[in-house]
């Protein structure tokens, strides 16, 4: 019975240790870009780009993760920003047209993530995202018991592209209708 314990223990200990990185992910500045060659920053290294603010990430939030822009009544997946998992303040009429479109519906909420960070980090992160996201079609008058949740981590990305921008689209909750 000790042994179990204190294995349970170390398991959890090892579960809350192992996390996503405080350090920013490198891009490499000499891939090409568009058939473009891009630069390194002087030094020969690669660059490092802070993560995507809302400012620049609302291009990206505007179009949808999906490519679907929400204006002909389809639902809009939520973007997230790095390492985060509350909604932001962009994404908030996104939340609100889509709450609209599944009030009376079933609801599958499927959390994704970027590539950082290891995969149990990943896929807790996916799950707190679909559920900061059911809470608020909840508030918004959606039923509980109609939405289901689940995550797939940084397992189904929308983009492969080494870029923030790529990055920024591959952290968002999709809504699937069954």
């Amino acid at each position: 019975m000790m042994k179990k314990v204190a294995f349970l223990s170390a398991t959890v200990a090892m579960l809350i240790l192992s996390g996503c990185s405080s350090k920013e992910p490198a891009i490499d500045a000499t891939a090409n870009v568009n058939g473009t060659s891009v630069g390194t920053n002087g030094a020969g290294s690669n660059a490092v780009i802070a993560p995507v603010t809302n400012a620049n990430a609302n291009d990206s939030a505007n179009a949808g993760a999906n490519g679907v822009n929400g204006s002909d009544g389809q639902l809009v997946s939520i973007l997230f920003d790095y390492d985060k998992f509350d909604i932001r303040a962009d994404m908030q009429d996104a939340m609100t047209k889509n709450a609209l479109l599944v009030k009376s519906k079933s609801i599958k909420l499927e959390g994704n993530c970027d590539e950082f960070g290891s995969d149990e980090y990943n896929f807790a992160l996916g799950l707190k995202r679909a559920n900061a996201v059911k809470s608020a079609l909840v508030n918004s008058g959606v039923n509980a018991d109609a939405i289901s949740m689940s995550s797939l981590g940084e397992s189904n990305p929308v983009c492969l592209e080494k870029t923030q921008e790529c990055w920024a689209k591959n952290r968002r909750v999709d809504f699937k209708l069954p």
